[in-house]
C-alpha cells in the first residue's frame, strides 16, 4: 500500500522508489499485482510519465482516511512509548502555585527519574478532543467527552476577606454580603450566583463587581481589603492559616466546580501519567500528609514517608 500512496504522491515509479528505499522494480511489481487483485489499472504508464487513472484517484480518496488512521495510531503509541519517563502537563496557574508545587517535591522523591515538563497553560474546551499537552489540571464540571477527567479538590469554597473588611461591613448574616463588594472570577461567572441560590435567593447583582481572570488576583484582592472572595479553600490554606484571610461564615459552600486532573483517553495509559494521577489522589486524600511531623507514628506509603523527609 506504501507503494501505491508514494507512486500517487510523485507520480513516479523511481521517485517513489527513493522515498521507500527500495528498487523501481520493486516498486513497479507492487503495483502491477495490486492492479491484478482490484481487477483495475490504477497508473496509465506513457512516454510522457505516470498518470493516475481514475480508478486509481478514486481508491486513494477511500483509503487515505485508513491510512491517515493508521498513522496516527501509530505515532500516538510511540510518543506514548517515548513519553513513558516525562510527561507535558497544563496546570492551572494559581492551583500549580498555591498547592501543587509545596507538595511537589513528595512525588519527585519517589519518582526521581519521573519528568513534569509545565507547559503553557490554557483554558481547554471541555467538549474538546484536541489537546497540545499529555494532561492538563483544569478547573471546571470535569465533562469530558472521549478523555478521562479525574476530579482531584476544590469543590470546597469559602467565602474570605481580609479582617479590616470585616470589621469595616460588619458582616455577622448571611444577608450582609448583599452590601459587600463581590469579587468576580470573568471565567467563571456563575460562582456568586450559586452561592445566593443555595444560601438565600436569587440575587439579580451577584455577577456585579470587579472581576479577575485568575483566582491568584481574586486572593490578592481580597487580602487587600478590596472585597469578600469566594475562593476554593485548597487555595488559601496558608492565607487561612496566617490571617491574612478570614472565613468569613466559618463554613465551606460546595460547589460544582473543582479541579481535575484531565488527558485524552489514549494517553492515560502512560506510565507518567498513571504515577502522576495516584499521586495526586494520595494528597488529596492525605491533605497534611506533607507537613506530618517525622515522630508521627507509622507512615502509611511511600509519599507520607517523603513528606517527613528531611529537605536537602
Amino acid at each position: 500500500m506504501n507503494a501505491f500512496v508514494a507512486a500517487a504522491r510523485h507520480l513516479s515509479f523511481s521517485k517513489a522508489a527513493k522515498e521507500l528505499f527500495v528498487t523501481q522494480s520493486a516498486i513497479s511489481r507492487h503495483i502491477a499485482t495490486l492492479e491484478t487483485y482490484l481487477g483495475h489499472a490504477l497508473f496509465l504508464r506513457t512516454n510522457s510519465g505516470l498518470q493516475i487513472t481514475r480508478m486509481g484517484a478514486t481508491y486513494l480518496s477511500l483509503i487515505r482516511p485508513a491510512l491517515n488512521t493508521l498513522e496516527s495510531a501509530t505515532s500516538q503509541v510511540m510518543t506514548t512509548q517515548q513519553s513513558a519517563k516525562s510527561l507535558n502537563l497544563s496546570a492551572a496557574p494559581t492551583f500549580a502555585a498555591q498547592w501543587l508545587f509545596p507538595r511537589l517535591r513528595t512525588f519527585r522523591d519517589v519518582h526521581p527519574d519521573i519528568s513534569i515538563n509545565f507547559v503553557r497553560y490554557s483554558v481547554a474546551d471541555y467538549k474538546s478532543t484536541e489537546f497540545d499537552f499529555d494532561a492538563s489540571i483544569q478547573y471546571g464540571y470535569g465533562d469530558w467527552p472521549d478523555g478521562t477527567a479525574r476530579y482531584l479538590t476544590g469543590r470546597d469554597m469559602r467565602v474570605v476577606c481580609s479582617p479590616d473588611y470585616l470589621r469595616q461591613q460588619n458582616i455577622t448574616q448571611l444577608d450582609d454580603i448583599k452590601r459587600c463588594t463581590l469579587l468576580q472570577h470573568i471565567e467563571i461567572p456563575l460562582t456568586w450566583e450559586y452561592w445566593f441560590s443555595t444560601y438565600l435567593e436569587d440575587y439579580d447583582r451577584s455577577r456585579f463587581g470587579p472581576g479577575f481572570n485568575l483566582f491568584s488576583m481574586i486572593i490578592q484582592a481580597a487580602s487587600s481589603g478590596f472585597g469578600v472572595a469566594l475562593i476554593p479553600d485548597c487555595l488559601i490554606e496558608k492565607e487561612l492559616e496566617s490571617g491574612i484571610l478570614v472565613d468569613v461564615f466559618a463554613r465551606s459552600f460546595e460547589s460544582p466546580l473543582g479541579y481535575y486532573l484531565c488527558a485524552p483517553n489514549w494517553r492515560s495509559n502512560m506510565e507518567s501519567y498513571e504515577l502522576l494521577s495516584g499521586w495526586l489522589a494520595h494528597e488529596c486524600s492525605h491533605p497534611h500528609a506533607a507537613s506530618a511531623p517525622a515522630d508521627a507514628g507509622v507512615l502509611d506509603c511511600l509519599y507520607c514517608q517523603a513528606g517527613t523527609a528531611p529537605r536537602a
